[in-house]
Formats: C-alpha cells, sequence, structure tokens
C-alpha cells in the first residue's frame, strides 16, 4: 500500500487527540495507572505515524526549516524541555524515590517493605538459579544475575 495523505493525516490527528487527553489525564492523575499505558503506547504510533507524515510532507517541511523562525523555535522548544527536565529531577516524584529507596536497601528490609518472607525469597531465588551470594540488595540481584528487575520483583511476590 503507498503512502497516502487521506490515510496518515487523519490517523496522526487521531493519535494526537488521544496524546492530548492521556498527557492531561496523567497531570491531573486521572483514571492513573491506565492513562499511562494508553499514553506511552498509543505515543509509539504517534512517532510512527509522525515519520509517515514528515515522509509524505518532506519537501514544503524543508521550507520550514530554511525560514528564520525555524531555529529560534527549536532552541525554545528545546530550553523547555530541559527546564522540565530539571524541574522534574530537582524534586522526583515519591513513587520514584520510595522505589529506588526499596531497592537499595538492605534485601531483608526490602522484603519487610514488600511484604515478603525473607527465608522464603532466598529460596524462590535459589531454585531459579540466581546467584545469592554477595547479594545485599535486590539492585545486587538483578545486577549480578544479569536479567531486569520486573523479573526478580515478579519471581518474589508470585
Amino acid at each position: 500500500m503507498k503512502l497516502d495523505r487521506k490515510y496518515v493525516t487523519p490517523f496522526i490527528s487521531l493519535l494526537f487527540v488521544v496524546l492530548a487527553i492521556t498527557g492531561i489525564f496523567m497531570l491531573f492523575h486521572l483514571f492513573d495507572g491506565y492513562t499511562e499505558v494508553a499514553h506511552e503506547l498509543i505515543g509509539i504510533g504517534f512517532v510512527i505515524a509522525a515519520i509517515f507524515h514528515v515522509m509524505l510532507n518532506w519537501k514544503g517541511l524543508k521550507i520550514h526549516f530554511m525560514k528564520k523562525v525555524f531555529v529560534p523555535a527549536a532552541a525554545a522548544v528545546a530550553i523547555l524541555v530541559l527546564f522540565f527536565v530539571y524541574l522534574e529531577r530537582k524534586q522526583l516524584p515519591l513513587d520514584i524515590v520510595i522505589v529506588d529507596k526499596t531497592f537499595k536497601a538492605p534485601l531483608e528490609q526490602s522484603c519487610k517493605i514488600l511484604n515478603i518472607d525473607y527465608p522464603t525469597a532466598v529460596k524462590k531465588l535459589e531454585k531459579k538459579g540466581y546467584k545469592i551470594s554477595d547479594i545485599k540488595t535486590l539492585e545486587d540481584i538483578w545486577k549480578k544475575n544479569d536479567t531486569d528487575p520486573q523479573e526478580v520483583i515478579e519471581l518474589l511476590m508470585h
């Protein structure tokens, strides 16, 4: 199938509307846990549609890139993004702080926080083949066993 504006334009427009709505929901913490997933996955679709849009409109876009307003606009967007990243790093969201502290706490304390029996956790890890000698934290488990945090947490929680 040939790329065609009559398909790409409505698709990218609708994806933009969904991204805008889910972004606003996320900002105001409405339907937390649901909007993030929709926003992230629809965002991937939006990026793909945007690539098609750029391909279809490359000639026209090149003209905009050559205008004097493009560089200041790009600089303003970059500054705005960096400012928001700075604000986010200055005061991390509470859930990120708690998760980070839990992963870096001594393993026995992390198990208490997650309401997991420590000896049972050790048995589960050993049974699954994880090396647990010299393990001090949850973070050590996935780093020293070349796995990811989600796999370790799911093993321990079930």
